[in-house]
Parts: C-alpha cells; sequence; structure tokens
C-alpha cells in the first residue's frame, strides 16, 4: 500500500515537472514565433483574442477534440487584457474545459457498449486504463492538474461506467490547475 502511494505521488510530480516545462517551452517557441512571424502572430492573436466567445468556442471545440491547442495559449492571447477580464476569460476556461470533459465522459458511457470502441480501446488506450488500474480516481486527479490528455481519460473514464458525481468531483481539480497556471502566465507579461 506505502509502494503504490509513493508510486502514485512520483507519476504525479513526474507529470507535474513535465507541465511546467511543456509550459517553458510553449512560452520560448511564442517568443521565437512573435520575434520571426510578428505580423502572423499579431493577426492570429488578434483574429482569436478580439471576439471573445469566438475565442470560448475555439477553446471547448479543442478541449472536446482531445485539447488539440493548449489552453495555456489562449491564456497567453488574453494576457493584453485588464486583470479583471483575463480572470473572467481563466475561470470561464475552467469550467468550460470541465464541461468539454463531462462531454467526453458521456461519449464514453455511450460509446463503450459499441465493438469499434472496444478494438480501439484495446490497442491504444491501453496504457490509460493500466494508469487507472493502478492509481484509482487518483488518475482523474493527475489528469486535471497535468498535461495529460484530460478529455481523453474522461472519455476512458466514462467507458468505465465510473460514478458521474465521483468523477466531477475529481475533475474539480481542473480549475486547480487554470487558477495556477493562468497566475504563472499573467506574471509573464512583457516577456511573451
Amino acid at each position: 500500500m506505502e509502494s503504490n502511494k509513493k508510486d502514485f505521488y512520483n507519476y504525479f510530480s513526474q507529470n507535474l515537472i513535465k507541465g511546467f516545462v511543456y509550459l517553458i517551452v510553449l512560452v520560448g517557441l511564442l517568443i521565437l514565433f512573435k520575434s520571426y512571424f510578428k505580423t502572423q502572430y499579431d493577426t492570429i492573436e488578434h483574429w482569436v483574442s478580439d471576439d471573445y466567445v469566438l475565442m470560448l468556442v475555439i477553446f471547448l471545440i479543442s478541449e472536446v477534440l482531445v485539447g488539440i491547442l493548449p489552453p495555456e495559449l489562449f491564456m497567453i492571447w488574453s494576457i493584453d487584457d485588464p486583470g479583471n477580464v483575463y480572470t473572467i476569460i481563466v475561470i470561464v476556461m475552467a469550467f468550460l474545459s470541465i464541461g468539454a470533459g463531462w462531454i467526453n465522459f458521456a461519449i464514453g458511457k455511450v460509446i463503450s457498449t459499441k465493438a469499434f470502441f472496444h478494438r480501439y480501446f484495446n490497442k491504444s488506450l491501453t496504457k490509460y486504463q493500466q494508469r487507472y488500474d493502478q492509481y484509482g480516481a487518483g488518475f482523474i486527479i493527475v489528469a486535471a492538474l497535468t498535461p495529460l490528455p484530460y478529455s481523453l481519460i474522461s472519455l476512458v473514464t466514462g467507458s468505465m461506467d465510473y460514478p458521474i458525481r465521483k468523477y466531477l468531483i475529481y475533475s474539480s481539480f481542473r480549475i486547480l490547475r487554470f487558477v495556477v497556471y493562468g497566475i504563472v502566465i499573467w506574471n509573464l507579461e512583457g516577456v511573451i
């Protein structure tokens, strides 16, 4: 039992470190892109961030589709907004992300009875199933807090007929991730 806890904490801390390394790499790439392609960067940034509804719809679609665009990118694009607007954007993004996870959870429940899902699941999602078996609900928390594909893990969780209430409780840790990353990114203003 003690070894299992230690394994979990090691797994969590490794993914948390990966998350911050990922954030540093993302910021570095954006700085490079912005310095070499300033006009294109400004065009993309203003096209997305000047219309909050469009930005949040793109974010929601990305989150439902297993986080194609990282949430931090949307936070970075909103960094030029006043503090109160930025805070609202980050909070709305956190709840949209949880909602996207819930959508994938529901999809997982529905498609888990289909033969094609089991063929795909057995091949591609086995590593997530193993982590789920190893860490249980803690795996949902790790996915909510780190760069693990939260929506994909939500899909797997739904397919396993996990209780929705417990899933939503553990998924609420996603808010903490958005708050911490939001604060870190806000403090990078001027660097990005």
